[in-house]
């Protein structure tokens, strides 16, 4: 957002006051200043003056709630999970109004939608690093184009004014004409209303922190869930009599998963995650595994115990991962893939997520290392085993083919370069293996070939991929390429091999439209079976193309609707492109 203040009659106050301060010396090495900067100083608070509400014709004054909400409230998420749970626990203080609390800011450069550019950026320098008086919400962003309530001008007005005063009791009692000093203590008296009413709702905070701590089942666990309802349909013809794959037989379906994660901290920097899901969210009936949604869930609304993992830091710069379930190698190494991961505000499909072949392989329990070498390279390792997608798999059956060690799994090694703020790639490779009934090369996603090359037999596969992303405000890019080889381990075809190769672009553009809101764009191949021995390759090239957009009504919902089209399902002409919309919500408490 960029800034247009003129949009409200009240920050011709604002710029007065940044212009009194631009005046005000910061240090004693500043003291000097000229008569004409003390005429400068009355005629700017003449103009405040009249500016003042109690000098202007009486009007009778409305209840804020009767006011225009967007104009005078707002609300943000802060970085402490416990404030959260402070509004909703309250029992001392409710209001129908909810203010974030302002925090100083110490350069102009925090502020991420503040360019040098923009006409007011000098002011607002000044006001920051001069003098040190700026608040802004934590986010932290200054949203210039957003009329101020009377709440946020009396903080800031109230943060200048004690600049001021410090200031002024560093000079002789004679420097400053008197008058001028009551000008500047009658514009303080004037907004002592709203400064008290800010130190009493202060005050409240502290006291329903009080309560929530007295309260909380746990000193050191926190609940957070997580509710989805998706709508969805698929939409396609029967394509050829010998086709494979159609949305034909496809009904609209309206599914549903609920996920409750609780997150314990023992010492406050390690983690441990113990993860609930229960849901009936199965997605379209098409007959292909391309269609697969990024927010899936098995049906019948059974609930699953589906992480359980404890990180803790050994440094400053590594981190040990253990997993009993659900430890997935993209919970360990960044997918670069920022904007579209989430299951519940990103992509739609399934595909565009992740490469399927680095970060939807076998996972479930083992360890992780992290380290991050420097600012700029990390290298991320893991052995896990399970099942592909992270399920428990056989890791805890001691009988043959089953254990962390015998039955399916994998080992991985990604190492992240990162240039700069808004540049990352890496390198990644895993070395999987697949017991028979857990054959699934291409991670849920591609072709059935891609999933299994050579059927339901034991294989081996070496998954290579080179992933990145580049933000650019307000987009950010990111894409993969990967290339796996198979290797049937057992039955006739022992020591056939098999090639697969996927990629992806995805985009990401924040807040077009509408604030908090972004629009995501992808485009990709699914894993294709380019080359066998001895059986036969994917036919066709398949292209999956998605458009959505999410929409973030508050801190606590969400919603996406779009859709994707594969345009020749299972890489086959024979299949007709199939078109998924979804609609999907997402509520946090």
């Amino acid at each position: 957002m960029r800034f247009k203040l003129y949009d409200t009659v009240i920050f011709p106050l604002v710029i007065g006051i940044g212009l009194v301060l631009s005046i005000a010396p910061r240090s004693k090495a500043e003291k000097q200043v000229s008569g004409q900067d003390i005429n400068q100083a009355t005629n700017i608070l003449e103009k405040i003056q009249e500016y003042n509400p109690l000098n202007q014709p009486t009007l009778r004054s409305q209840p804020l709630a009767n006011t225009n909400q967007e104009s005078i409230t707002f609300v943000k998420q802060t970085s402490d999970g416990i404030l959260k749970q402070i509004g909703q626990y309250n029992q001392l203080y409710q209001s129908s109004e909810r203010y974030a609390p302002l925090e100083r800011v110490n350069s102009v450069n925090e502020l991420s939608d503040v360019l040098p550019t923009d006409w007011a950026y000098s002011a607002l320098e000044g006001l920051a690093e001069r003098y040190g008086c700026l608040l802004a919400s934590p986010e932290p962003t200054f949203s210039g184009n957003r009329a101020i309530s009377r709440y946020e001008f009396a903080a800031n007005l109230n943060e200048c004014l004690q600049v001021i005063q410090n200031l002024i009791e560093e000079f002789d009692e004679t420097y400053i004409a008197q008058e001028d000093l009551a000008k500047s203590q009658r514009l303080q008296e004037d907004f002592a209303i709203e400064i008290a009413d800010l130190k009493s709702r202060l005050n409240g905070l502290e006291t329903r922190t009080d309560i929530l701590e007295a309260n909380q089942f746990s000193t050191t666990t926190l609940l957070k869930g997580e509710v989805v309802l998706a709508l969805y349909d698929a939409l396609g013809n029967d394509g050829e009599d010998d086709a494979t794959a159609s949305a034909d037989d496809s009904q609209i379906g309206f599914g549903h998963n609920l996920t409750l994660n609780f997150d314990t901290s023992f010492t406050g920097r390690d983690f441990l995650r113990t993860r609930l899901r229960a849901g009936d969210l199965p997605g379209v009936n098409t007959g292909t595994a391309m269609t697969f949604l990024n927010s899936g869930s098995p049906p019948n609304d059974i609930a699953r115990l589906t992480e359980v993992y404890y990180i803790f830091p050994l440094n400053e710069e590594m981190s040990i991962y253990i997993g009993a379930a659900g430890l997935d190698f993209d919970l360990i190494a960044p997918a670069l893939n920022p904007k579209l991961i989430s299951g519940n505000t990103g992509s739609l499909a399934l595909f565009p997520a992740y490469s399927p072949t680095i970060y939807i392989q076998v996972g479930g329990a083992g360890l992780g290392y992290s380290y991050q070498i420097n600012d700029n390279l990390r290298l991320d390792v893991a052995y896990l085993g399970g099942a592909p997608g992270g399920g428990t798999g056989k890791v805890n059956d001691p009988r043959e083919g089953g254990g962390i060690f015998n039955g399916t799994n994998s080992a991985y090694a990604q190492f992240t370069v990162s240039p700069s703020l808004d540049l990352d790639f890496s390198f990644a490779y895993v070395r999987a293996y697949y017991t028979a009934d857990l054959v699934n090369v291409a991670g849920f996603t591609g072709s059935g070939n891609a999933q299994k090359p050579f059927g339901r037999v034991p294989t081996s596969a070496d998954h290579f991929g080179f992933q990145t992303s580049y933000r650019w405000a307000p987009f950010t890019i990111s894409g993969w390429v990967g290339y796996s080889n198979a290797e049937a381990e057992a039955g006739d075809r022992e020591g056939d091999e098999a090639d697969i190769w996927h990629w992806a672009v995805t985009v990401a553009i924040n807040d077009l439209v509408f604030e908090n809101g972004s629009l995501g764009l992808s485009v990709g191949q699914q894993p294709k079976l380019t080359d066998i021995d001895n059986g036969e390759d994917d036919p066709d090239t398949s292209i999956q193309f998605q458009i959505f957009y999410n929409y973030r009504i508050s801190n606590n919902i969400d919603i996406t609707s779009g859709f994707f089209v594969e345009t020749k399902p299972e890489h086959d002409d024979r299949n007709d492109p199939i078109w998924v919309f979804v609609t999907r919500s997402t509520l946090r408490f």
